[in-house]
């Protein structure tokens, strides 16, 4: 663990003190900063630290109440978004809030503000129909599970969404499996353009035993989202733009060779790499959608407490 890493955890903490997060949580958040390899080294180093770590919590709760502040080489230029204190005025990515964002939808200032890209009400009108496919609040999916855990046995919301969307962050679920598969289908694009074979690709990894997300889903079955998002991307005239086409592609190949079919997060992926999106803005939009199965379900699992006879 580098020294900057331990820093930016204390520094955490005393924030999470000063804003009287539940201690437990404020652990959470410190630990996101050095991101320990195991429970053994978890436990060890929330051992070996325990003075300063409460130290610092301690400090931000009973201290004066200030801004939080990142260190210098996190001060980027321009920012992300900020507020101009003397005339009021909020802005993100270079654009004013209220002047500008507010004459779009709520949606469209979102894939903004996460990617940068300035997308067409259209184009935001076939984002939000995958978002509302993606909409699966099965008690069965994990992080459902995990939320729920914690929900109904009095934890509260927030303690309960913190718990689903740590379970999110499986590189086997949610925008993770949809950030996996657009890396793949990047490595498949690249493959083509120098000459070689999508099929041949797709058969070398599966011979090297390398697991691609986005094909193939273990205990429920084939996907049964995939139809409508390629029906609705075919009504917006995008199911033969590059990467969607690769797409179909790459599944006939790991269909062929394994009887594996592409999943929803595939077919994020595509969609969302064909409007220009890298990886990391993948998953961001795919937990976008996803995020809300787990608000949701904090709620309901909340409000239903435990079922007794």
């Amino acid at each position: 663990m580098a020294d900057a890493d331990h820093t930016d955890a204390l520094a955490t903490l005393h924030d999470a003190g000063a804003t009287r997060v539940p201690p437990w949580l404020a652990l959470v958040s410190a630990l996101a900063s050095v991101r320990p390899g195991s429970i053994g080294e978890t436990i060890d180093w929330l051992t070996a630290h325990r003075d300063e770590l409460e130290h610092a919590y301690e400090s931000g709760r009973t201290g004066p109440l200030r801004l939080a502040e990142v260190p210098r080489d996190m001060q980027y230029e321009p920012d992300l978004g900020y507020m101009d204190r003397t005339a009021r005025v909020h802005y993100i990515r270079g654009r004013s809030l209220f002047k500008d964002l507010t004459k779009r939808s709520f949606y469209q200032s979102a894939i903004f503000a996460m990617t940068g890209l300035d997308l067409r009400e259209r184009d935001c009108e076939l984002l939000d129909y995958l978002g509302t496919v993606n909409l699966l609040v099965d008690r069965h999916v994990w992080p459902m599970a995990a939320t729920r855990r914690v929900a109904a046995r009095g934890g509260g919301y927030s303690a309960a969404v913190v718990t689903g969307l740590a379970m999110m962050c499986s590189p086997m679920l949610a925008g993770e499996a949809a950030a996996g598969c657009a890396r793949f289908l990047q490595r498949a694009r690249a493959e083509a353009e120098a000459g070689g074979s999508v099929k041949a690709f797709v058969e070398r990894i599966l011979r090297d035993g390398e697991r691609v997300m986005g094909f193939g889903r273990p205990v429920v079955g084939p996907d049964e989202r995939v139809p409508f998002m390629a029906d609705a991307l075919e009504r917006h005239g995008r199911l033969d733009l590059p990467f969607v086409t690769l797409l179909r592609e790459v599944d006939q190949a790991f269909c062929a060779a394994k009887g594996l079919r592409s999943t929803s997060a595939a077919w994020a992926a595509a969609a969302l790499c064909d409007y220009g999106m890298n990886p990391e803005q993948v998953l961001a939009v795919s937990n976008y959608w996803v995020a809300v199965c787990v608000y949701s379900q904090a709620l309901y699992s909340g409000e239903r407490s435990v079922v007794r006879d």
